[in-house]
């Protein structure tokens, strides 16, 4: 989890502006709308101290990004224009490319953002203070949970097979043919830590009926709130102007 402004914010906050960015990437308008939207994703990410979300998303999205290239910008159809390298590119296809790729990017930023700012322990603290019903609230905090053990999990089993001689490392071959050798242990030892999982919340009154009480609710100040609800106008008014021109 990051230590910047996104974590020092309300839990809530993270979270509003991170799904106002998913969905204004649905709902800007080409051939502008994207790219600047996803500027702007990276922009905030880097303000508020997750800026490392930036980097993975690019990473993650440089695949589509090359696809999308190939697909639309050298096989596309339509008007032709010269590429720097030689020979030509479709300008429909790359001005689709970018408006595409751009969206995509954008969302896999402002996701992996939040997930950066995710803190579990506030996020219940939080939820527990507004009344939400704590199995939603929960749900919500183990499924990004998981991601995070699921990875360290896959880490774990990595080295233990590099231990052993097994060659997980190096060229994208390599790393590809070492997948089938670890997805079936990743299974194994997923389950049997939900089981645990599973043990060990019940035993701990996870589905106890009853009013919970939060023991320290992050602070909800007036910043925060002026944050989410800018946040749902600005969706709000993108809605009504793509639906109303």
């Amino acid at each position: 989890m990051s230590g910047g402004l996104a974590a020092r914010a309300h839990p809530f906050t993270a979270g509003s502006v991170s799904l106002a960015m998913v969905l204004l990437a649905v709902l800007v308008p080409a051939p502008n709308g994207p790219p600047l939207l996803y500027a702007a994703v990276c922009l905030v990410a880097l303000l508020t101290g997750v800026g490392r979300a930036v980097r993975h998303g690019m990473l993650l999205a440089a695949p589509l990004w090359v696809l999308l290239f190939l697909m639309h910008g050298v096989l596309g159809e339509g008007p032709r224009i010269a590429a720097p390298w030689g020979g030509t590119l479709s300008a429909t296809g790359m001005a689709w490319a970018v408006e595409q790729g751009s969206r995509l990017a954008a969302i896999v930023t402002a996701s992996l953002a939040f997930a950066r700012a995710f803190d579990p322990h506030r996020f219940l603290q939080a939820a527990i203070a507004r009344r939400w019903p704590f199995s939603v609230a929960f749900l919500v905090v183990a499924t990004l949970d998981a991601m995070s053990r699921f990875g360290e999990q896959a880490t774990r089993l990595r080295e233990a097979q590099r231990t052993r001689g097994l060659k997980v490392r190096g060229s994208i071959a390599t790393r590809a043919r070492a997948i089938p050798a670890l997805v079936f242990p990743l299974l194994l030892a997923s389950l049997t830590e939900a089981d645990e999982q599973a043990l060990a919340l019940e035993t701990r009154g996870l589905t106890a009926p009853g009013r919970r009480t939060a023991l320290d609710p992050p602070a909800d100040g007036a910043l925060d709130r002026l944050v989410r609800w800018s946040a749902l106008a600005v969706v709000l008014v993108t809605l009504w102007w793509r639906v109303m021109r």
